[in-house]
């Protein structure tokens, strides 16, 4: 009892914590924002590529998590045991009307837009979570949880931009150029074999070196290639909490003082009853 009355204490704080986290963290502009700590709100968008798929009921989200349980019997008890379940690590974009910043879920604390337990009798269920009731039997208990494309997204983390950046450089075409050339050693020994021993020594190979730099500069400069734009990427923090969540910060704020409240009764009321039990045994 005493474990958990600590728990509850430990949880509360927690709880607390966070709240005074994201009251006290200003919510800042993906544009603007400052490299580091930051606390950014919007809305959650796909990515360009494949559509986010849950595996379990086969929902389209950003994000997803899901567990399969199934019903063991022993004697006149039973019990869930696990069968599989699996957690999304699909990069997704936050959108706040200046920018877009990549959300990286690895490691982050997940709040689901939506929760959803069901039943079933096969390890795959035949039905979504919309058609099965929690309260209704079945050998197969499936927990799903998800966050939806199109609404609030909310994340504080770790944020860094990377500086925009060309497609390709001088530097990298000099040295396709000299694996080619390595590649057609006829090529290579008629163009730089000045001294006609039929081998590439080394003042030879320089000269080559030379050469194909000298070629892929003047390619750089007839066709420059394209700038890629700055990256604005969100993930985990070393020392600090890292939150994604796809309800809104106001109502987040609201659950995380409200389950406070929650442990902190829960914690009075163990704390009281083991205090009691310590007393009645005599070592109080």
């Amino acid at each position: 009892m005493g474990g958990v009355t600590i728990g509850m204490f430990v949880q509360c704080f927690r709880k607390l914590h966070h709240a005074n986290l994201m009251r006290d963290i200003p919510t800042s502009r993906i544009r603007s924002a400052a490299q580091g700590y930051v606390e950014l709100e919007g809305t959650g968008r796909l990515m360009p590529g494949q559509p986010i798929v849950c595996p379990l009921s086969g929902s389209h989200c950003l994000w997803w998590k899901y567990s399969v349980h199934r019903r063991e019997k022993r004697g006149k008890t039973s019990s869930w045991r696990a069968v599989h379940s699996g957690t999304s690590d699909d990069l997704f974009y936050l959108d706040d009307g200046s920018d877009v910043c990549v959300i990286d879920p690895d490691g982050a604390q997940i709040i689901p837009t939506r929760s959803y337990t069901w039943h079933g009798n096969s390890a795959k269920p035949d039905r979504g979570p919309r058609a099965g009731s929690p309260l209704l039997g079945g050998e197969y208990r499936y927990h799903e949880q998800l966050i939806l494309a199109g609404g609030p997204l909310y994340a504080i983390g770790n944020f860094r931009t990377q500086q925009a950046r060309s497609e390709s450089d001088p530097g990298n075409r000099a040295r396709e150029l000299l694996v080619a050339w390595k590649q057609d050693q006829a090529g290579l020994l008629k163009h730089f074999d000045t001294n006609n021993d039929g081998q590439i020594d080394a003042r030879e190979w320089e000269a080559a070196r030379r050469v194909a730099h000298m070629q892929a500069e003047r390619e750089y400069a007839q066709n420059p290639p394209k700038v890629l734009p700055a990256l604005n990427i969100m993930s985990r923090s070393v020392d600090q909490p890292y939150l994604i969540s796809g309800v809104s910060q106001a109502q987040l704020t609201r659950r995380s003082l409200w389950e406070a409240g929650a442990y902190f009764c829960a914690f009075l009321v163990v704390g009281s009853g083991f205090v009691w039990l310590l007393f009645t045994q005599g070592l109080l």
